[in-house]
């Protein structure tokens, strides 16, 4: 009676011992997921910040040279193909302030941050970059109709 005694304390100390050996490993693991997710977090948050300023300082920059086309254009009379441009040049900045501010909207909507997370922000961003560049390009258009 007593060994059998002492064989179910032992096996009963080996599996308690093993459970929180287990529990260790997951406190350790779950350590390790909460200090990737916060450095993917900072990582992001690092990354949208220079985006919201580097956006807002090219809306701001694109409205002062449409304000200042629009200007000379008053001066210097009509034009057809000058007109043309400079709408399809306000056409994009308005794309492009309406992407910005649907990455802005999904940002500050977002709860908590994965890598599902991060996959939509480069996406967003890869779609802001494509419309960044068709405004530079009605801008070139622009600006080449005033230079020859």
């Amino acid at each position: 009676m007593n060994a059998k005694f002492n064989i179910m304390a032992a096996i009963t100390l080996l599996i308690y011992s093993c459970q929180n050996k287990n529990s260790s490993n997951e406190e350790g693991l779950n350590a390790d997921s909460i200090m990737k997710r916060e450095n993917i977090e900072q990582q992001t948050l690092r990354k949208w910040f220079s985006f919201n300023r580097e956006s807002d300082s090219i809306i701001a920059s694109v409205e002062l040279t449409i304000k200042n086309q629009e200007k000379s254009m008053s001066v210097d009379g009509e034009n057809k193909t000058e007109e043309k441009r400079l709408e399809e040049a306000k056409y994009h900045l308005e794309e492009l302030k309406r992407r910005v501010s649907y990455i802005k909207e999904y940002e500050t909507s977002t709860e908590s941050f994965n890598s599902s997370v991060v996959h939509q922000l480069d996406s967003l961003k890869l779609d802001y970059l494509q419309e960044k560049l068709k405004l530079e390009a009605a801008l070139c258009r622009l600006q080449e109709f005033k230079s020859p």
